[in-house]
């Protein structure tokens, strides 16, 4: 009989080491649980943070990117204005060029190459100038030429005269487009002063 009590005994104190142990197992999961919860609540809120300390970063640096370009794109537009502006006084000066001045310009042109056409046949064709006033120019500065015949061609991309020598070897154009391109070289500054002088000190 006291075997069966010892032994009832011995099992109750199992059961109730099972039981103390079991709680302590739950009391620990449940802290790993809470210590694990709010480990991931504390990585989700630093990752909030870095995430909007980024973006904040990111639009920050987009307003000084946007900032600084202001400035540029502020002389991009002022010099865009200024060559239209150049460009539309000087082509709207050239066109206005009585034919005396343009057959000037021309010839001015053309005496800088007339040594490359000594010798040789010449095509003179011409576009805003009469004949009379290109055979005026080819007998000053195509003298040494061979021989000059005269024509029309309205193809020419500008006022002027362009001389061919029959062989292909060489051509020389001198026309309005030219001498604009020229003043735009090498008086752009001047020009734009003159003309724009209000935009340019905005």
């Amino acid at each position: 009989m006291e075997e069966i009590v010892s032994a009832e005994a011995i099992k109750g104190e199992i059961l109730e080491d099972a039981r103390e142990k079991a709680a302590r197992l739950l009391e620990e999961a449940e802290g790993e649980s809470a210590r694990t919860a709010s480990a991931i609540d504390a990585k989700a809120v630093s990752t909030v943070e870095e995430i909007m300390r980024t973006s904040e970063a990111r639009s920050a640096r987009f307003r000084m990117e946007t900032m600084a370009r202001f400035p540029l794109e502020r002389t991009r537009m002022k010099a865009v204005f200024v060559d239209n502006a150049l460009r539309e006084a000087l082509g709207a000066f050239i066109g206005s060029l009585p034919e005396d001045r343009i057959a000037g310009l021309s010839e001015s042109m053309l005496a800088g190459g007339a040594s490359f056409l000594a010798g040789r046949e010449i095509a003179l064709a011409r576009k805003g100038i009469s004949e009379a006033a290109a055979r005026e120019v080819a007998g000053r500065v195509l003298s040494e030429a061979m021989s000059v015949t005269f024509a029309e061609d309205l193809s020419i991309p500008a006022p002027g005269l362009v001389a061919t020598a029959r062989d292909g070897s060489v051509v020389l154009r001198a026309t309005m487009d030219l001498v604009e391109e020229r003043l735009l070289d090498g008086s752009r500054g001047e020009l734009a002063k003159a003309l724009c002088a209000e935009a340019l000190e905005a």
